[in-house]
């Protein structure tokens, strides 16, 4: 399973401490191909990202890119509305809202 990393914070953990790629490779146990790949893609396993964090002392949810989760469907009334009347008989529909229309004009009289 890989881990989606916020690779430009990555980068500038590196950079804050003047390390090349070859050097943090050194001290994180991580190859070089791998950094350069990380700090490209933002993509590294779990063994790596523990690593990272490790050698920067932060914690995991300091590098990790949260997944935005799917907002819930919430219907708005017109959107229920239409989904109904596309479900029902177009000639009761309208010769409900012509009633409901007559009946309200009435009560206003």
């Amino acid at each position: 399973m890989e881990m989606k990393l916020d690779h430009i914070k990555l980068k500038q953990l590196r950079e804050a401490r003047a390390w090349s790629q070859a050097h943090l490779a050194e001290v994180s146990g991580i190859s070089l191909r791998t950094i350069q790949r990380i700090e490209k893609s933002g993509v590294a396993s779990p063994e790596s990202v523990k690593s990272l964090c490790a050698t920067f002392e932060v914690k995991l949810d300091e590098l990790l890119i949260h997944q935005k989760t799917k907002p819930e469907f919430a219907p708005t009334f017109s959107a229920a509305l239409a989904c109904k009347l596309s479900q029902m008989n177009k000639s009761a529909t309208l010769i409900s809202f012509t009633l409901a229309f007559a009946i309200a004009y009435l009560l206003s009289q």
